[in-house]
């Protein structure tokens, strides 16, 4: 149940507030309106590189608080819906739209990181300008301990800044990630391994405390620890996550959603990975009941071509064109359903 601030008080549920008789007002149907407003909204949205279409016409949309997991195949175009919906991708056609305001957090599969940092100034960099005051204090009061004391002055100009902006709790929660994903935060960006820079990006993206959380491949080259630790952050994540994993023990856990992105098409599967496998077995049983339908009338309209003379006539002209559709149709159908089937089976053995 969303509870909404009205003049100082709480309004739960459909209850109109004290002395307001007749229902709502508009103020508070624009309230309610903002309460259930999507984080983000895709519509009709296409991105290709070269010929092949990785989003085509698709439409998506992520609500507050719900945790979505993206499936397909490689190559398919799964980061670069991450991209686009992190605002790195700008796609050739139709709407991106994002709530005012929205903060996202973006983990990649290659990420990015200042290799002139430190690893404590790269996590508290994802904290924008007071994340850099942080980590400009921190190492000012490593000077300060070890005997420096011309840096006081500049170190009460940042602890004043800091406190203005609530930079201690901050400075709290840059360490408890540092702590939590063991990184040692005096140590050079610069020579980490993948590894070791995929998990300096993970801390700078939880750090935050995002909006919107999304996480390409997260548990790569973590341990089991940490990947249970982090399914922990995930289920009481206030905000909505968008993954992708091929740990599908990890999906299981962490979705409430599965969205299956094929050959450029997106389809919601509401539910947790199982029931998306449940669900996308029950529909291709339907598919393939209605295939076998539109095979036998298609082998009617074969049996009649064969006929010769009777299809060469003006006025069976719309016929013939009618089954070189039919043709075409199958052959794309049979290609479809077949990748449809064969990812199933394999994710049904994951």
């Amino acid at each position: 149940m969303h509870c909404l601030r009205w003049g100082g008080r709480r309004a739960w549920g459909r209850k109109p507030p004290d002395g307001m008789a007749g229902g709502y007002t508009r103020r508070s149907f624009l309230l309610r309106t903002i309460a259930v407003m999507p984080l983000v909204r895709l519509s009709d949205v296409g991105i290709a590189f070269g010929v092949k279409p990785l989003l085509e016409a698709a439409h998506f949309q992520v609500d507050p608080g719900e945790r979505i997991g993206i499936i397909g195949r490689n190559g398919e175009g799964k980061s670069t819906l991450l991209k686009v919906l992190a605002g790195q991708l700008t796609p050739d056609g139709g709407e991106v739209w994002k709530q005012p305001g929205l903060r996202i957090g973006f983990l990649e599969q290659m990420p990015a990181l200042p290799a002139s940092a430190t690893i404590y100034d790269a996590v508290a960099d994802g904290l924008g300008e007071t994340g850099r005051r942080i980590a400009e204090y921190h190492h000012l009061s490593e000077r300060l301990a070890d005997g420096d004391t011309s840096c006081l002055d500049r170190l009460g100009v940042l602890q004043q800044a800091l406190e203005a902006a609530d930079g201690w709790s901050l400075r709290r929660r840059v360490e408890f990630v540092l702590g939590r994903l063991a990184l040692p935060g005096e140590k050079p960006v610069e020579g980490l391994s993948g590894g070791w820079q995929r998990r300096v990006a993970l801390a700078r993206a939880l750090v935050i405390e995002p909006d919107l959380l999304l996480l390409d491949e997260p548990t790569n080259h973590l341990d089991l620890e940490t990947i249970v630790w982090l399914e922990q952050q995930l289920l009481q994540f206030a905000g909505a996550v968008v993954l992708i994993t091929h740990d599908r023990a990890f999906l299981q856990r962490v979705a409430t959603r599965i969205v299956d992105l094929d050959r450029g098409k997106l389809t919601s599967w509401p539910g947790d990975y199982r029931d998306y496998l449940a669900k996308k077995a029950a529909a291709l049983e339907e598919e393939e009941k209605r295939n076998a339908e539109f095979d036998r009338k298609l082998a009617i309209e074969e049996a009649w071509i064969r006929q010769g003379i009777k299809a060469r006539r003006t006025r069976n002209e719309g016929r013939v064109r009618a089954l070189k559709r039919m043709r075409s149709e199958r052959a794309e159908r049979r290609s479809r359903q077949g990748i449809a089937r064969l990812e199933l089976e394999q994710a049904e053995r994951s």
